[in-house]
Formats: structure tokens, C-alpha cells, sequence
């Protein structure tokens, strides 16, 4: 699917009380379980397609330095790319379904009539290799037969192109850019070789923690960030899109995350509610206040604006 980038006009537009404040990275394992369970009127059956979010085209920060990011330098990205996809509302350390399923960032944008909500997103910062894979035995000798795969992948895929002209997108002006709708091939070899592909990344991750997150029914749309490199688009989960980081503090949209069928309107219910109270943190730090135990409140001094590093 492919995505177009929607452009917002500010004139008009409604005050955005999460977006007001710069958010602080949080540690995942000392963030709270901020989950708010409300109850909401049952679904009505609503079946209206949801149209996807913006792709984000890469972005660029005046880097710090030449060495590699920090983990928080890295996250900070990652919500970058979250804001880019056109987002009015975005958190960090968000959980999904409960503590133990907490994303790096999640966002959501609502619809024209600014009623209902258009869309949910969450981005997955991963820097180790091992994280992106569920606990598996054979684990290297799937991924090495995954790689084999790929030169015959695009052998196949050479010969749809010549054999099968009208799978090319016609969106595009340059030849060189055009997309192609490989799934759609009538290439028996083809399918058989896409079957093996899928059938071996569902073994790498299988009851692993991205496509338990994926599986909770609150996201549209889920990305996974990492550094530069660190896995291939043919490596990841089913149905998440991948993020490379730069250490020159760019972001790329290596692949396009694919709509999730399986959410619904009570699901993104539940994720703006967590996004909600998530941003509180950064509300209560921008405002120079601590809520203590017993409803104890004090104040301290407003931390300072600095402006960008150079």
C-alpha cells in the first residue's frame, strides 16, 4: 500500500494539548502502568476503510557528532519519524495492552470531522539484533536460509517485471521508482518461493513480543526503528514497517507498515487513552509540578527552553 503524505493547514486547526510540552525519554522498565480501562458503547459494525498514514520521507537533525547516537539519541528519532506520519497527539513509553507490552512512541490522528479517531500508530525502538527475533532453537539456520532465498527472490522478481507489465504502478514518473505488486504475480515458482519466505519469518517470530503487540488490536500501523542496518525488511515480523536511524540523526522508511484489519474502534480507544495519560508525565514536568503520594502536590522551578544542538 502505498502512502500519501497529507498536508495540515494550522489556521484552523484545534488547540493540540499533547503535542504543547517536548517529551522526556522515560526508562521502559521503571515507567509505571499507566492503562486506564473505561468503558465504551460496543462496536456498531463499522467496516469503513481507513486511509493510511503518510509516509515519511527522511528528515534531517544538524547532527551533534560523527559517533554513534545514544539510546536516547536514538529514541528521539523514532518519535521524530512518529510526528513526520502527521500525527496531533503522540506520547513516549506508551503501553498497549498492559506494562509489559510498553512501545517506544505511539500517536494517533483523528478524522476530518475531528469526531472520531482516524488512526493509531506505534514505533518500536530495537538496538540489539537478538530483540527483534522471538526465542527460537534454529533460530541461524532459518535466517540463513532466508538469505539463500533472496538472490532467487530477485531473479523471479526480474522476470515478473519483463513477463507481467501491468503489475507496475502507474503513480509513479520516473521508471526508475516505480513500484511493482509482486503479491499479485500469476508466477507459480514465484508464489511458491513468497510462501517458503512468509512460512520461515513466521518461525522467527512466532510468540515473540512484536507480533504480540501487533496481535493487541489497538495499532493501525506499527513500525519497528532500529539502526541503520541492523535487519533487512525481509527479516522483520509480518505486517511492520522498518525504520533505519542514521548516527547523522536521519531517519529512512525502508518498508511501509501495512494496515491492520484486526483493529478496532474500541482498541484505538484504548491506546489514545494511554497516550493521554503518558503525555501527563511531560505536562507535569514542563509545568513545574510533582504530584506526590496522598495527592501531595509541590512545585519547583519551569525548566528552561534550550534551543537545537549543532
Amino acid at each position: 500500500m502505498k502512502l500519501v503524505k497529507r498536508i495540515h493547514s494550522s489556521a484552523d486547526s484545534e488547540p493540540d494539548l499533547f503535542g504543547l510540552f517536548d517529551v522526556p525519554q522515560a526508562d521502559a522498565d521503571v515507567q509505571a502502568d499507566v492503562e486506564a480501562e473505561v468503558k465504551i458503547p460496543a462496536e456498531s459494525g463499522n467496516t469503513e476503510e481507513i486511509p493510511p498514514v503518510p509516509a515519511a520521507a527522511a528528515e534531517k537533525v544538524p547532527a551533534t557528532r560523527a559517533a554513534e547516537l545514544t539510546r536516547q539519541e536514538f529514541r528521539q528519532l523514532a518519535m521524530g519519524f512518529l510526528w513526520s506520519l502527521g500525527m496531533e497527539a503522540a506520547a513516549p513509553q506508551v503501553p498497549v495492552c498492559r506494562k509489559k507490552y510498553q512501545v517506544t512512541a505511539a500517536g494517533f490522528r483523528r478524522r476530518e470531522d475531528r469526531r472520531e479517531v482516524e488512526c493509531t500508530v506505534i514505533v518500536m525502538f530495537y538496538d540489539h539484533f537478538d530483540r527483534c527475533f522471538a526465542e527460537c532453537a534454529d533460530r541461524d539456520a532459518q535466517l540463513a536460509e532466508l538469505h539463500a532465498l533472496r538472490a532467487e527472490r530477485e531473479q523471479l522478481e526480474a522476470e515478473i517485471r519483463a513477463t507481467e507489465p501491468h503489475l507496475a504502478s502507474t503513480d509513479d514518473l520516473f521508471a526508475e521508482f516505480r513500484t511493482w505488486d509482486y503479491a499479485g504475480s500469476t508466477n507459480a515458482a514465484y508464489r511458491r518461493l513468497r510462501r517458503r519466505m512468509e512460512k520461515l519469518q513466521h518461525a522467527l517470530h512466532q510468540g515473540g513480543q512484536l507480533e504480540r503487540i501487533r496481535r493487541t488490536g489497538v495499532a493501525d500501523y506499527c513500525y519497528l526503528a532500529v539502526p541503520a542496518g541492523l535487519v533487512a525488511a525481509d527479516e522483520i515480523a509480518a505486517g511492520w514497517g522498518l525504520v533505519y536511524l542514521g548516527p547523522d540523526r536521519t531517519f529512512h522508511l525502508v518498508r511501509e507498515a501495512e494496515l491492520q484489519p484486526e483493529v478496532t474502534a474500541k482498541g484505538r480507544f484504548r491506546l489514545v487513552q494511554n497516550i493521554a495519560i503518558a503525555a501527563g508525565e511531560s505536562v507535569r514536568f514542563a509545568s513545574g509540578v510533582d504530584c506526590g503520594s496522598g495527592g501531595r502536590i509541590s512545585y519547583r522551578r519551569l525548566p528552561r527552553r534550550r534551543g537545537f544542538r549543532r
